[in-house]
């Protein structure tokens, strides 16, 4: 662009300051372009409040539709100390009396002292989990069940090496059509190879589980993917599903190593090593309560059988070992309800009332089973929880309010007696925008049919001159208290956006309002769709007067370029003609002289 500085200064009489003025003329639309941009970027500010605040509501709306946010129990013991209790959303409002008569215990065990530091001796250590009777005289195994979904693990074949009995492979399997049909091929492999071992398989044709029995000490192995499935099951460790689990004892085992191999085998117990301040022992404990996790450990060597459990003298003819000393056998816990006998392997009950859980702390029977028991009876209490209902009923109109708030203030037109002038919203007058607080406020005028009450009003929450609502705290607590014909109200599906229940309303609305385009003008969807489409037509009018500033600029731009040059032009004709009238002058006043 040429420079206009010097513009004028040859004698033309034209300068600067006329192309800047003309050049301004040019401009002056920026003005007006410039204050639209600042509008439009207020706007835009303004109006993602509204965006945010109508996605608030939305999700508030879609969380307190579903009749699980409606649900909750309170749950309470009359003794904590000896029973705590918790209770899900399915459990019925009910009490009840309980009796706690035993607490579940683990089975725990000592050994013989061994001299402190000292290597008893080598061998062999079996331990199996199982159940002793109340006199600890007679162990047995449970049946150990392999799942159908471990059954199903094997895929379309099952390898040779994959199922092992005392080290004895099954034959391969191919896939079944059904988890059934593969049940009884795994069955019948597994009782192929252990007709002499005392092992029985048995299956569920329906499932396809595995149960699988073993009465005298065999090893039930499974290996591969079946493994990691019975692991994560409680199947028992590194695959072994029954049977006894061994820990080979060297020469050089003091107590401390054999407690931590017994540690590592990850055998169901758990086990310390304990010094007495001169001997050594060996303490065992069950991983779990209950009589089902008792133990027995076994072996046929002379050196290890001070670390022998087992009272049964058919299985322990060399000695007594452990059995000598003092024993806490595994107990299953048993408590009354309502007088009724129930019977649990830890100290929770989680299946006498549905939905309920009981853990027992204490006893509250003295001498139990005794002619002197005493009960001490303790309540159990579950009622329903009207706090959360009430939760929710103030967390859609605060929502709401926030929505209704934001919008009044765009919309404002009202005179500002610290400012002594009207002011006004940005977005007054604004036909959308208004639209929108019309929906909202005849959404939440409307009626949702299905429930005793029908109106917002009829629980408590009443609308205001300024479309905001309050709530009657003494009244929603009343409505509350009747907590399915308020969740109705809410949560009420009749399958029409006009009469649902009105968090169904407004999730249905907001996400009407958030939607791409706008898809009905009808009912409670006459909204939908405007505010998006608001906010993308803001953010385009505002792209569009950027271009327009921009092409009023290039615009001043080239007039100013054209006027520079022009003036620049006749500067030099005005300069040459300067010059050819001082000649003449000169002439002139030469002639003149020559002739006097």
């Amino acid at each position: 662009m040429a420079t206009i500085s010097s513009v004028g200064l040859s004698g033309s009489g034209a300068d600067a300051t006329m192309i800047s003025k003309l050049v301004a003329l040019e401009k002056a639309p920026l003005t007006g372009l410039a204050n639209k941009a600042s509008r439009l970027t207020t706007q835009i500010s303004d109006f993602g409040k509204v965006q945010s605040q109508v996605a608030s509501l939305t999700d508030v709306a879609a969380r307190i539709a579903q009749s699980t946010a409606w649900s909750a129990r309170n749950a309470s013991s009359s003794n904590l100390s000896a029973a705590t209790v918790t209770a899900t959303s399915t459990a019925d409002a009910t009490s009840f009396t309980l009796d706690v008569d035993q607490l579940a215990k683990q089975q725990s065990v000592s050994s013989q002292t061994v001299t402190a530091g000292s290597a008893p001796g080598a061998g062999t250590l079996k331990i199996r989990l199982g159940s002793w009777n109340a006199a600890g005289t007679s162990f047995s195994n449970a049946p150990t069940a392999l799942a159908g979904s471990t059954v199903t693990s094997y895929a379309t074949l099952l390898a040779i090496g994959d199922i092992t009995i005392n080290g004895t492979p099954i034959a391969a399997i191919g896939a079944a059509a059904t988890a059934g049909e593969r049940g009884l091929q795994v069955s019948t492999a597994i009782n192929a190879v252990s007709a002499t071992t005392k092992v029985s398989a048995s299956y569920n044709s329906i499932t396809g589980a595995v149960a699988l029995v073993s009465s005298s000490g065999d090893d039930i192995v499974l290996a591969t993917a079946a493994s990691a499935t019975a692991a994560a099951t409680g199947l028992g460790a590194s695959g072994t599903v029954s049977g006894d689990v061994s820990i080979a004892v060297s020469t050089t085992d003091t107590v401390a190593t054999i407690s931590a191999k017994i540690n590592l085998a990850n055998a169901g117990l758990q086990a310390t090593a304990f010094n007495d301040g001169s001997n050594d022992r060996l303490l065992l404990r069950s991983k779990s309560t209950g009589t089902a996790a008792g133990f027995r450990i076994q072996s046929a060597e002379l050196a290890l059988q001070k670390f022998v459990f087992d009272p049964d003298p058919t299985h322990n003819p060399a000695g007594t070992g452990m059995a000598a000393q003092a024993v806490q056998y595994g107990v299953d816990a048993q408590a009354r309800i309502n007088g009724l006998a129930v019977t649990s392997g830890s100290n929770t009950l989680s299946g006498s009332i549905p939905g309920v859980t009981i853990n027992l702390l204490a006893t509250t029977t003295t001498n139990f089973g005794l002619p002197a028991e005493t009960k001490t009876p303790l309540t159990i209490g579950i009622s329903e929880d009207v706090t959360l209902a009430v939760r929710n009923v103030s967390d859609l109109v605060t929502a709401y309010n926030n929505l209704n708030s934001t919008l009044n203030e765009l919309t404002k037109n009202k005179w500002d007696s610290t400012l002594q002038k009207r002011v006004y919203g940005s977005f007054q007058g604004d036909t959308s925008v208004l639209s929108l607080i019309n929906v909202m406020r005849n959404l939440a005028g409307s009626a949702s049919l299905g429930a005793t009450s029908q109106h917002l009003s009829d629980v408590g929450v009443q609308m205001q001159l300024d479309g905001s609502l309050t709530i009657n705290n003494a009244k929603l607590t009343v409505a509350a208290n009747n907590g399915t014909s308020m969740q109705k109200l809410f949560t009420n599906d009749n399958g029409d956006p006009l009469t649902n229940g009105f968090a169904l309303k407004f999730k249905t609305l907001g996400k009407g309002l958030l939607a791409a385009s706008s898809l009905s003008t009808k009912g409670l969807q006459a909204g939908q769709g405007v505010v998006t489409a608001k906010a993308a037509k803001l953010q385009t009018d505002l792209e569009r007067n950027a271009v327009a500033q921009k092409k009023v600029s290039e615009h001043a731009s080239d007039v100013e370029d054209q006027l520079t040059k022009r003036f620049i032009g006749l500067d030099k004709q005005m300069g040459s003609i300067q010059a050819l009238s001082n000649y003449v002058s000169q002439q002139i006043t030469l002639w003149n002289k020559n002739t006097a």
